[in-house]
Order: structure tokens, then C-alpha cells, then sequence
């Protein structure tokens, strides 16, 4: 082969120069015989050559079939690492938006967090200010610059708290000391490290309630609080606790306070006045409340214009006083001078807007003694006189007396009594006669309650009926009456009727309509049967309220009293208000008919008035023939006393109804 490839070069080396002369056919000739020669053995050679290049070529085949392996699977783990990247970059863009997301969150809470900081620290209504180890400020709010009348931007942070207080303007910035005192308490607080608050008043006459916190890292927080208005409340609430707001004066609860003070103080060298004002419900009922409260606090004047420096006059409620006296002004013969220039100062009429009231006082008078054992005690010596001077006519004074305690003491043993009396069946109800003048016969009784005491026997209407008033244990010792008498009645003959006193109090209680119509229906008695019996006082307390229930009455078909008329405030605007059935004319103007000429003028003039105006006239009281010639020659309609009658049980009133003739009076 190598013989042929020097062969194949010798036939080229020959062959060259006939390169150029290849036109001509001779040389093209002579150019193919040159390697003609070589023909065989370049045969041969290019079957070695195509054997070997077929070889050559299996090889490359096979080379490039491994390279192509090769690089396929380079290129598959290309792709498969740039499919790890894309989706490692899509994870880390997803976590990457996320950690975006989540802090774009985080900052927006953080934004929100600071605004509502910011509206909580600002809308405080305390001022904040947080300092450091270096008292200089961290964070304050806007009511801490207000406070401190601090100009806009003054309080920022890394200012001295003592530079804070001299930057100050406005009112009192001239004044310095309240400033320096908050500062001092500060650093002293601040160099203890402990927590205080307390209140410090400005220059201003501003209160500020200070609150400081020590911090771990020797700092404090502090807040600043306006409480003047809240002390000057506090204030008005411990004035108001122990004064009436009415007249100012102290109230009950300083009286005993100082009262229990003066006698530990001073021992027997104290006196207690107790003061009431007479005919003070008159001023409110005719004039209002109004008039009633300015009242009051003309009374209170001119009680004060009485005393002594020194002495103490309080209002007790109601129209009730007292006066607290010691020393040498709690001599008897002073305490008594005392009084009366009180008598006399409040009987003078007092000029109320267009009107003029005339009032005047009772007054008891108690003064310690050594066996007075405190304030509470003193002040009910004081309170029995008073009822003794009520008692004694109004417009004067007693004196306290062991024997009025004596007194009491049996009216609160009565009251104890009284207040079983009727679970123990000790009440009765005594029936008195009425006559009709006019037919000269019966036409009711009077239904009078009495009590039958085990010891005492029969206590007086007199003595009962007061307490049963004042303590209300009358509206229930009423509805009895009222249940007894109207079942009892239902038995008597038709038509006497049943006449019942009604108490100025029962009207306060419970609907009296709603009672006496259920009254009705359960004992069987007609309406037109039953009369109730009221007093003009009963008027005095509500008059619309008492008018109200009467009018309902007379819808019911009961008839109605004015009792005992002429002998209080006899205003004839209750006849014109209210439509009476019967005035009564109290037995104190029958009685004296025969001796005064004025009583017998009032009877006749109180009948012929009931007479026009269609109204029974009776008279009280009637004890003998002549004050019944009398009352029925003054045009009385209806009489009623001992000449026919005393009162007595039901089981009495028997021979009344049996009598085949009724009992006539004689007609003239």
C-alpha cells in the first residue's frame, strides 16, 4: 500500500507539467497513460482506502453515536436543571412575593397599630410623657402639650423634662413655682425609684393629679390628669352631704356630728332648740311649692339674723330646724330670750312675690345635763318639748321636762298596743243615731270605731285615732271600719243608711274608689246607702287628687260629708269645687248656740247656705231639747247627739228596728 501511495506521487510528480498542455488530445493522452500505470494498484488501494474509511466511518458512526448518547443526556439534564431552576425560581418569586406580601402586611398593621397608638395617646384625657434614665422625653401626647401650654413641636422627643417646663406659654407661664415643685418631685421620685401620684395645684388654680411610674431602665412614665372640676364636684358632693341644698344651712347629719362634738367639748354648756313652723302646709297647698321653698329660705335668714356668731342653726327637713347653742349662750334664761326673738322674728308676714304669708314657730327647748348621754338624746328632749308647745296652741315654747319623757313614753306604749289592736279583736265600731228633722224619724247611723284596750279599758277616739294617723296604721284600722260597717248595714232595714268617717290619710294610700266599689259588692249594700264623712284637711292635700276619687264616689252612687265645717279652714271653694251631699256643723257652734250670739249667726248661716245650695245640714252635738228647737229653727235638715242617742254595738241596735212606731221627734 505504501508502494502504491510512492507510485501514485511518482505518476503526480510526472503528470504536473502536462498540466498545462491538457488542451491538446496528444497530451491528454499521454496524461491518462501516466496513470494507467498506476490503475491496478490505486485499485486496489482505493478498495483498502474505502475498507478502511468504511471502518473509519463505522467507528465515526459509532462515536458519534455515543457522543450523541453523550450529549443527549447533557442536554436532558440541561433541561432538567433548567426545569429545577425555573421551578426553583418560580418557588423562591412565590415565596419571595409572599414574604412581600406578608411584610407589606406587617407594615400596614404596624401603620395601623401607630394610628390607633397615636389616637389612643392623643384622645387621652390625661397628659403621657415617657422620659429616660436621662429625664429626657421619649413620647408625649397632645393633652400633655395642652396641659403645659407647650407651643406645636415643643415636646419632641430627646428634650430635658426641666426645659419642657420652662418652654411653657400662656396663662401663669410667669409663674415658676409650680413648675419647679412638679420637676423636684420627679427627680426625687425618679432617684428612688418609686411610684407616687399626688395632686398638685398650679398657678393657675388648676389641680393636676400626678401619676409616676419608675421604668426597669431608670427612666418613668408620667401622666398628668385637669381634676379641678372633679374636686370642685367632690367638694359640692361633701358641701351637699352635710347641708341642705335648699337653704344652705347644715343638714341633720352636720347637726348631730357637731351636736356629739359640743357635748364631748364642752359637757352641760350646750342647748338644742327644735323648731317648727306653724301653718306652713297652708303656703304650699294655697300658694305652690314654689312659694313654699322661697318660704324656707326667708326662715332661714331669719333665724341666722337671731343667732350668735359661733352658734349653728340647721334645717332638719320639711319645715323643721334646730339650733345648736353653747357655752354661755346655752344659759336658760338666754336660750329662752333666743326663743322668743325667733317667735317673734318668723310671726312676722313674709312678702312672697305678689303675696304675704304669715307663719309662726313652735319651739322646744332641751339643755344638757350631766346624765345626758349623747347628741341623739338631746335632740329627742328637744323634739317632746316641741310637741308640748304644738300642743299648747302653737307660737310659743317649752322647756324639756323629765315629765315629758314620761309622756312619750306612755304614747309609744300606746302605739305598741295599738298596732295589734286588731288581730287581737280589741276594736269595735259603736253606732250613733242621725235624725231627719224634717220627717221627724231615723235616717242612719253613724259608724264610730272604738277600742276596747284589755287594760286599759276603753281607750278615747281622742287618744287613738291621732296615733293611727301619724303612723298610717289607719288605712288598714280604716278598710276594717269601712268592710264592718257596710256588713253590718246590709242588715239594717231599709232605707237607713250607714254613715263612715274617711281619714285624710286613706286618700294618700291605695285607689279609695276601688275599695269602697269592692266594699260594696261583697257585703250587698246599695250605694246610695253608704256615706262617707271627710274633713277639710283631706282637701288640703292633694285637692285635685281628693276631688278625683270623690267625683268617682258619686259616680258609684255614694253620698258625701263635709264634716266638722267651720271649724278649720271653712273655704267655700271646696263647696263650689265639689258637689257635697251634706255639710256637718261642728257641736263646739251647737253647744254654745244658746250663750253666743255668733255661733248661732255661723249655724244659721252654714244651714241656709246648705239649704240653696241643695245640701243636708246636720248639726253636732245636739244634747238637749232646746239646742234642737234651735238647730231646727236655724234651718238645720239633720241633727245627731246624746238627746237621741249615744253610740252603741250592733247588738244594741235592736229596739230600733223592732219598734212598730219609729221614734219621732217632736216638729213643733
Amino acid at each position: 500500500m505504501v508502494r502504491a501511495v510512492d507510485q501514485l506521487q511518482v505518476a503526480v510528480a510526472t503528470a504536473r507539467p502536462l498540466l498545462a498542455s491538457l488542451d491538446d488530445p496528444a497530451v491528454i493522452a499521454q496524461f491518462m497513460g501516466k496513470f494507467q500505470q498506476i490503475n491496478g494498484p490505486m485499485a486496489r488501494l482505493s478498495s483498502v482506502a474505502h475498507a478502511h474509511g468504511a471502518d473509519l466511518a463505522a467507528k465515526d458512526t459509532q462515536e458519534l453515536d455515543r457522543l450523541h448518547w453523550v450529549f443527549s443526556r447533557l442536554l436532558l439534564g440541561l433541561i432538567a436543571c433548567c426545569l429545577a431552576l425555573t421551578a426553583t425560581t418560580f418557588w423562591r418569586n412565590r415565596l419571595l412575593a409572599r414574604s412581600n406580601a406578608y411584610v407589606r402586611a406587617r407594615d400596614s398593621e404596624l401603620r395601623r397599630q401607630n394610628q390607633l397608638f397615636d389616637a389612643a395617646l392623643n384622645n387621652m384625657s390625661q397628659g403621657l410623657g415617657m422620659f429616660d434614665a436621662e429625664h429626657r422625653l421619649i413620647v408625649s401626647n397632645r393633652r400633655f402639650s395642652e396641659i403645659f401650654h407647650l407651643a406645636p413641636g415643643a415636646a419632641r422627643p430627646g428634650v430635658h423634662a426641666a426645659d419642657l417646663l420652662k418652654l411653657r406659654s400662656g396663662p401663669g407661664d410667669s409663674e415658676g413655682n409650680d413648675r419647679g415643685s412638679i420637676w423636684t418631685e420627679h427627680q426625687e421620685l425618679a432617684a428612688r425609684s418609686q411610684a407616687s401620684t399626688f395632686v398638685q395645684e398650679d398657678a393657675e388654680g388648676r389641680s393636676l393629679s400626678i401619676s409616676h411610674q419608675p421604668l426597669p431602665d431608670g427612666g418613668w412614665i408620667t401622666t398628668y390628669e385637669d381634676v379641678t372640676e372633679s374636686r370642685r364636684a367632690e367638694a359640692r358632693i361633701r358641701h351637699l352631704a352635710n347641708h341642705d341644698a335648699l337653704t344652705g344651712l347644715p343638714n341633720r347629719r352636720q347637726f348631730a356630728t357637731r351636736l356629739d362634738e359640743a357635748l364631748h367639748r364642752v359637757g352641760t354648756e350646750v342647748a338644742v332648740l327644735f323648731l317648727d313652723l306653724d301653718q306652713f302646709k297652708n303656703v304650699n297647698d294655697t300658694l305652690g311649692h314654689h312659694a313654699g321653698d322661697a318660704l324656707l329660705r326667708l326662715t332661714a335668714g331669719r333665724i341666722r339674723e337671731c343667732m350668735r356668731d359661733g352658734d349653728l342653726v340647721a334645717r332638719l327637713g320639711g319645715d323643721e330646724f334646730a339650733v345648736l347653742i353653747e357655752g354661755k349662750g346655752a344659759l336658760l334664761e338666754r336660750v329662752e330670750a333666743l326663743a322668743r326673738r325667733i317667735i317673734e322674728s318668723l310671726g312676722v308676714p313674709f312678702d312672697l312675690s305678689k303675696y304675704q304669708a304669715s307663719v309662726g314657730v313652735s319651739v322646744g327647748i332641751a339643755i344638757a345635763t350631766p346624765s345626758t348621754p349623747d347628741g341623739d338624746t338631746l335632740l329627742k328632749h328637744a323634739d317632746m318639748a316641741l310637741y308640748e308647745a304644738k300642743s299648747a296652741g302653737r307660737g310659743t315654747f317649752r322647756i324639756f321636762e323629765e315629765s315629758m319623757a314620761a309622756g312619750l313614753q306612755a304614747r309609744m306604749e300606746l302605739e305598741n298596743d295599738l298596732r295589734g289592736a286588731m288581730d287581737r279583736g280589741e276594736m269595735e265600731l259603736h253606732y250613733q243615731p242621725l235624725f231627719d228633722l224634717q220627717r221627724g224619724q231615723l235616717s242612719g247611723f253613724e259608724a264610730l270605731l272604738r277600742w276596747r284596750h284589755p287594760v286599759r279599758g276603753m281607750v278615747s277616739p281622742a287618744d287613738f285615732i291621732p296615733i293611727a294617723e301619724e303612723t298610717g296604721l289607719i288605712v288598714s284600722l280604716g278598710e276594717w271600719v269601712l268592710r264592718r260597717a257596710c256588713a253590718d248595714a246590709a242588715t239594717f232595714p231599709i232605707p237607713v243608711k250607714i254613715a263612715v268617717n274617711i281619714s285624710p290619710v286613706q286618700f294618700t294610700g291605695s285607689d279609695l274608689s276601688e275599695l269602697i266599689h269592692e266594699t260594696l259588692l261583697k257585703s250587698g249594700l246599695a250605694a246610695s246607702r253608704l256615706e262617707l264623712e271627710i274633713t277639710e284637711s283631706a282637701l288640703l292635700q292633694d285637692s285635685e287628687a281628693v276631688i278625683g276619687t270623690l267625683h268617682r264616689l258619686r259616680a258609684l252612687g255614694v253620698r258625701t260629708a263635709l264634716d266638722d265645717f267651720g271649724t278649720k279652714y271653712s273655704s267655700l271653694t271646696y263647696l263650689r269645687s265639689f258637689p257635697f251631699d251634706k255639710i256637718k256643723i261642728d257641736q263646739s257652734f251647737v253647744r254654745d248656740m244658746a250663750t253666743r250670739e255668733d255661733c248661732l249667726a255661723i249655724v244659721r248661716s252654714v244651714a241656709q247656705l246648705a239649704v240653696r245650695l241643695g245640701m243636708t245640714a246636720t248639726a253636732e252635738g245636739v244634747e238637749s231639747s232646746a239646742q234642737l228647737d234651735q238647730v231646727r229653727e236655724a234651718g238645720c235638715t239633720e241633727a245627731q247627739g246624746y238627746f237621741f242617742g249615744r253610740a252603741e254595738p250592733i247588738d244594741k241596735l235592736r229596739p230600733w228596728f223592732e219598734e212598730r212606731q219609729p221614734r219621732l221627734v217632736a216638729i213643733g
